[in-house]
């Protein structure tokens, strides 16, 4: 079950219809190779009017080791099969594109192929334990909220979005229900759609939106919707980047 389009989704996809009609004939999109950020133009082709970020890789360290270690420790299994169990099949890409709409659902088939019935807090330990924040980072979104609309979209499924005050209590703090899980627009990254909805769901034209993601492909899908956008390298290089596209502080 997919979470209902809006009409301005729909005439945004409409839109983008013509342009990429013929990757849609076929039945994968071919995405383009993204550009370094160093090609990245310093004089956008529109004002900047929404900057979105990823999650993982950019915010925070993320350490799926870490969590797959717990995991084997909770429920006696070993990690090879918990990987091919979860993350080596086709659940967790079902779930970042909307197949299971709430945490419960998403849990209990997270249970069912896990073949352990975890509760709600013990996932959240799992995940918690895989992440470190970077502050750096947190100190830069906070400074660019006085300047300019932010958002974030990560490749999840529902419950890191009902969990996210305990997961990440700082980005939660600073942006509330603006941080996105892709699950809620019925695709996930590099798929450009979810780009699309995205922009729609914001009332931006795609074009006045900057994405920045730690994922390559990523940054190629969100550019073949029409957004402009940076591949994240380091805390150092997105900053003057964002320093150098975004409006002046007045």
């Amino acid at each position: 079950m997919r979470t209902a389009v809006t009409a301005e989704e729909m005439a945004a996809e409409e839109m983008a219809a013509g342009a990429m009609a013929a990757a849609v004939a076929s039945e994968r999109i071919p995405y383009p190779s993204a550009p370094s950020a160093d090609s990245v133009s310093t004089t956008p082709a529109q004002p900047i009017s929404l900057v979105v970020f990823d999650l993982d890789g950019v915010f925070y360290d993320f350490f799926p080791a870490r969590r797959l270690e717990y995991l084997a420790d909770l429920t006696g299994k070993d990690a090879a099969s918990i990987r091919a169990a979860i993350w080596e099949s086709d659940f967790e890409p079902s779930a970042e594109s909307g197949a299971y709409p709430t945490g419960e659902a998403y849990l209990q088939e997270f249970n069912r192929r896990l073949g352990h019935d975890l509760t709600r807090a013990q996932w959240v330990e799992a995940r918690q334990r895989a992440m470190t924040q970077r502050p750096g980072m947190l100190a830069l979104l906070a400074s660019l909220r006085p300047r300019i609309p932010l958002a974030v979209l990560t490749n999840n499924g529902s419950l890191l979005r009902e969990t996210l005050p305990l997961l990440a209590p700082e980005l939660h703090a600073l942006l509330g229900d603006r941080v996105h899980v892709t699950a809620d627009f019925g695709a996930r990254k590099p798929d450009p759609l979810v780009f699309t909805r995205l922009a729609a769901r914001y009332r931006h034209q795609p074009a006045s939106i900057f994405f920045v993601d730690d994922g390559p492909a990523n940054v190629a899908g969100a550019r073949a919707a029409g957004l402009q956008a940076a591949v994240f390298e380091s805390e150092q290089q997105i900053t003057r980047l964002l320093e150098a596209i975004l409006p002046p502080v007045e």
